[in-house]
């Protein structure tokens, strides 16, 4: 699924509610909802080991992937053409 990234965040720290540690990039983009008329605002959770914060770029293209349960599998910048 191609998105262009709209926002990022990285969010770190620990939990009030379950005290556990939490650590993830989190990518912002529009897309098609069900029951949405235009655009609804998505979300994503990355694993920060395998795409770096520095690396997301906000403006451009990624292809994204996702698994059977709808996690992301793969993140790629969609390179410009020329």
């Amino acid at each position: 699924m191609r998105i262009k990234v709209i926002g990022k965040a990285h969010l770190e720290g620990t939990s009030k509610k379950s005290g556990r540690d939490y650590n993830f990039n989190q990518v912002h983009y529009n897309s098609a909802a069900r029951g949405v008329e235009g655009l609804a605002a998505q979300t994503l959770a990355l694993d920060p080991a395998q795409v770096p914060f520095a690396d997301i770029k906000v403006g451009e293209d990624y292809n994204v992937e996702f698994d059977n349960r709808g996690y992301p599998v793969s993140f790629e910048l969609i390179q410009p053409r020329r």
